[in-house]
């Protein structure tokens, strides 16, 4: 059973943004199945540089988590990666 997205969130943040071992989120699905979601933080209200945001210093949102939708196909893999990379360099 996967965990619910409340129990992520309270693990993130007790964990110091960290998922403690393995995540059950990997390899549940193949990526031939992968989806994405809409929604999410207002990219307004994130640095564009850092994907920090601009109410709380040191809060960081990438991937799905803020309000970028792109097409099927690798698109969000990339924005995921992406703006991963951004926060990482600003840590």
């Amino acid at each position: 059973m996967l965990p619910s997205h409340g129990q992520i969130l309270r693990s993130l943040i007790l964990n110091g943004g960290f998922m403690p071992g393995p995540s059950p989120l990997l390899a549940q699905r193949a990526t031939k199945k992968a989806e994405v979601t809409a929604g999410g933080v207002d990219t307004n209200e994130l640095s564009a540089k850092a994907m920090e945001s601009l109410k709380v210093r040191g809060l960081f949102f990438i991937g799905e988590v803020a309000d970028v939708t792109g097409h099927l196909g690798g698109f969000n893999f990339q924005w995921a990666w992406a703006s991963g990379a951004a926060a990482g360099r600003a840590v």
